[in-house]
C-alpha cells in the first residue's frame, strides 16, 4: 500500500489504531486485540483511545496505548482532537480507525499526509450509501470486515468500489481454553453439579434477546440457564423469569470480564440470540475456545463461526420455540454436546489466534487499490 510519506517494510511499519470508545466492548475491544496481534508479530502499533470507563482501567500504564481522545462537546473540543489525531499520526506510516467518529477525526488530521487510512467496519448497518458515508469513505485505502457477510453490502457501495476489503478474524486470548473451574462456578452460582446448563452474554438491553432466551428456557423443561451480563432491562428479566416459572433454574451473574472463562466452563451449552455492537460475534468463538458448542440465531456472520451439526446448529432469529427445541435435543445428547465441544476448541485454536489474525491485517496492508 503505498503512500507520500516514508516507505516501510511490513516488520518496520508503526500502524495507529484509533477508537473513539471508553469501553472495553464491540469495537474498541476488537481495535485493541488487533493492536496487540500486531505487536505479538513484531509490529509496532499504538492504540489511541477516548478515556475513561473499564477501557481506560484496563490501559492504565500501558505505554502503547495513548488516551488522546475526549467525549468532544465544542467544535474547539473536535479541532483539539483533530490536532492531536494528526501529532500522533505524523510518527505513524498507517491510520486504522474503527468507528465513524474517529473515521471523520483521522479524515481531517491526515489532510496532506500522504498516510494510508484503513477504515474497520464492526457493525453492518455501518455500510450506508448515505451523501455522509459516501464522503467519510472517500479517499480510504482499504476496508477491514467483522465478518464475511459484509462483503456483499460493501461492494454494492459505489464509494467502495476498488478499495480493498477484507475479513479480519477474530482472535482469542489465550485464557479462551478447555479446563474452566466449571465445579467452582456451579458450585458459586447454586448450579447442581449434573444439570445441563445453557447460557447466554450481553448488555441486558431490550434487543439483545435475552427475552427469546427466557422463553425458550421455559420450553426446555430441566435445563438450568445463566445470564452474564448488566443493563437496563434486569428487572424486566427477572420478572420474566418468574412469570414463566424459570426463576429457580436462572442465574443472572452480572458483568463479569475476569474469570470470564470459568462461566463459560460451567456451561454445557451457549447461546447466541442477538448481535451486539460488534458483528464479529466474539463472545461465539470466546465459547468455543472453551469447548462450549453455540446454538446461535442465524444472523449475518454467525456462519463465520458455527458449523451447523458440527460445532453447534443455528436457529431462526426471533424464533424461541426453534431455540427451545434445539435446546432440549442438546441437552439430551451428552456425547454429541462433547464431541461438538472437542470440535469447536481444535476450531478455535487453528483459526482465531493473534497470529492469524496480524496476519490478515498485514495482508489488507499490503493490499493496493484497484
Amino acid at each position: 500500500m503505498g503512500h507520500g510519506g516514508r516507505s516501510a517494510t511490513m516488520a518496520s511499519m508503526r500502524v495507529l489504531q484509533l477508537v473513539a470508545a471508553d469501553r472495553w466492548t464491540g469495537a474498541a475491544a476488537t481495535a485493541l486485540q488487533l493492536a496487540e496481534a500486531l505487536r505479538t508479530v513484531g509490529v509496532e502499533c499504538t492504540f489511541g483511545y477516548r478515556p475513561g470507563r473499564n477501557l481506560g482501567e484496563r490501559l492504565h500504564g500501558i505505554d502503547w496505548c495513548q488516551p488522546i481522545l475526549t467525549k468532544e462537546r465544542t467544535l474547539g473540543d473536535v479541532r483539539a482532537a483533530i490536532k492531536r489525531v494528526r501529532a500522533l499520526a505524523s510518527d505513524h506510516d498507517l491510520v486504522h480507525v474503527h468507528l465513524p467518529h474517529d473515521h471523520l477525526l483521522a479524515r481531517q488530521a491526515l489532510k496532506g499526509m500522504g498516510k494510508p487510512l484503513v477504515r474497520g467496519i464492526h457493525h453492518l448497518g455501518h455500510l450506508r450509501p448515505d451523501p455522509f458515508h459516501h464522503w467519510l469513505f472517500r479517499g480510504t485505502a482499504a476496508i477491514s470486515l467483522s465478518n464475511s457477510a459484509m462483503l456483499s453490502r460493501g461492494r454494492q457501495l459505489a464509494a467502495l468500489r476498488g478499495i480493498p476489503m477484507r475479513v479480519l478474524p477474530v482472535a482469542l486470548e489465550p485464557r479462551f481454553r478447555p479446563g474452566g473451574d466449571r465445579v467452582g462456578v456451579r458450585e458459586g452460582l447454586g448450579i447442581p453439579s449434573t444439570a445441563v446448563v445453557a447460557g447466554t452474554i450481553g448488555k441486558l438491553d431490550r434487543d439483545r434477546g435475552h427475552d427469546l432466551f427466557i422463553h425458550a428456557l421455559a420450553a426446555a423443561h430441566g435445563v438450568w440457564g445463566v445470564v452474564i451480563g448488566k443493563g437496563p432491562h434486569l428487572d424486566a428479566l427477572q420478572k420474566l423469569a418468574r412469570r414463566l416459572g424459570v426463576a429457580g433454574r436462572l442465574v443472572f451473574p452480572g458483568y463479569v470480564e475476569a474469570g470470564l472463562e470459568n462461566l463459560y466452563a460451567a456451561m454445557d451449552l451457549f447461546v447466541f440470540p442477538a448481535a451486539g455492537s460488534d458483528h464479529a460475534h466474539r463472545a461465539i468463538a470466546e465459547a468455543a475456545g472453551c469447548a462450549v458448542p453455540a446454538l446461535a440465531a442465524d444472523l449475518p456472520g454467525v456462519g463465520d463461526l458455527v458449523e451447523p451439526g458440527a460445532t453447534g446448529d443455528v436457529f431462526p432469529p426471533t424464533d424461541a420455540a426453534a431455540l427451545a427445541v434445539l435446546i432440549a435435543t442438546w441437552a439430551r445428547n451428552p456425547a454429541m454436546r462433547r464431541a461438538a465441544g472437542q470440535k469447536a476448541a481444535a476450531r478455535a485454536r487453528s483459526r482465531w489466534t493473534p497470529e492469524r489474525l496480524a496476519e490478515a491485517a498485514l495482508g489488507l496492508y499490503r493490499a493496493q487499490p484497484e
